[in-house]
């Protein structure tokens, strides 16, 4: 599109920003819910500021206050925001980041949304992050499957997700609340866009089977040789493959800890936006539909008790998974 523009004489960059005002307008006026007189945070890092000034544009035309501020790119995905920037997310209505690394599994985070804050993150943040497709989604209407399928979650013992790839792994679910990840600003859980999904943290120490990786892993990108990993008593304990088993592996030993934190099995969830796509982002890639994944490291924040120097999301791709031994998802289709 954008070279069509310039062979046509347009001004790409300015076509560009245009192109980008409806998912401007999705992310706050629908999902953050923006109304006159809020004041909103716009932060950055040094590597995402590109988008800023669409997003304080939007904002300001709601009659809303937007206040951008940028840092430093954190080190990787859960690193400790600077204490400024933390001070300044709990003192506003809306906190919206599109940042390089998750921000999301932060204590920074959750004082804000506990200080009453309504958060948004855009992790893995990039110039063209407002155009993505999955944008696009209707989030009106899927919100209520959402919320079904983490009801499931709550309610539930055992999940077990199995893929033609050799994918044979168990979580105990029991006790855990399950978390529906619909899109929509909120003061209690994360909110990653049009990253929709239905997920929950496992009991620590639950986790058994194999786990195939054939979609993305954050830092490493899309998956040509899928990443095999083991599980034994909640840890990972064998990461076998290509080269991006080589490179998972490289990034997990640099975030570990003397206790392996970074190896527990933290999250457990299921893709839920028709709209998304996989690439290389994880915005997208975790919130398409039929997929599931399972991260290590970090879950405090979400309802387990671990914390990690990181958090890291394996996507799967074309996955059954069952709850208590009744399928409901197979084939790229919920049975509710």
């Amino acid at each position: 599109m954008i070279k069509k523009l310039i062979d046509e004489g347009e001004d790409p960059q300015a076509m560009k920003e245009v192109m980008m005002y409806p998912g401007a307008i999705a992310l706050i006026k629908v999902l953050a819910g923006v109304v006159e007189g809020e004041k909103v945070l716009i932060l950055t890092d040094f590597q995402t500021e590109s988008i800023a000034k669409t997003l304080a544009t939007v904002t300001y035309s709601l009659g809303a206050e937007p206040i951008t501020m940028s840092m430093p790119p954190r080190k990787g995905h859960g690193d400790a925001l600077p204490d400024p920037v933390a001070a300044a997310m709990k003192e506003v209505d809306v906190v919206i980041a599109p940042t390089t690394y998750n921000i999301a599994h932060t204590n920074a985070r959750h004082e804000a949304q506990a200080a009453g804050a309504r958060v948004l993150v855009l992790p893995e943040s990039h110039d063209n992050i407002l155009l993505s497709k999955g944008l696009q989604a209707d989030f009106i209407s899927l919100r209520p499957q959402v919320e079904q399928v983490a009801n499931l979650l709550t309610t539930g013992d055992v999940v077990r997700v199995t893929t033609s790839q050799g994918t044979d792994l168990r979580l105990s679910i029991k006790g855990r609340e399950g978390r529906a990840l619909t899109g929509f600003a909120n003061t209690k859980d994360i909110s990653a866009v049009h990253c929709i999904e239905s997920s929950i943290a496992p009991v620590e120490g639950s986790a058994e089977g194999v786990l195939v990786v054939d979609g993305s892993i954050p830092g490493v990108g899309l998956i040509d040789t899928p990443v095999v990993v083991e599980f034994k008593r909640g840890k990972a304990v064998s990461i076998t493959g290509g080269k991006e088993a080589d490179l998972f592996k490289k990034i997990l030993i640099e975030r570990n800890d003397e206790d392996g934190n970074i190896y527990h099995a933290g999250e457990f969830g299921i893709g839920m936006n028709p709209e998304c796509e996989l690439e290389n982002s994880m915005l997208s890639d975790e919130g398409v539909f039929g997929t599931i994944h399972v991260a290590l490291g970090t879950n405090a924040y979400i309802g387990g008790v671990i914390k990690a120097k990181g958090h890291y999301d394996m996507v799967v791709k074309d996955a059954m998974v069952e709850i208590d031994g009744v399928t409901i998802l197979r084939n790229n289709e919920l049975y509710l």
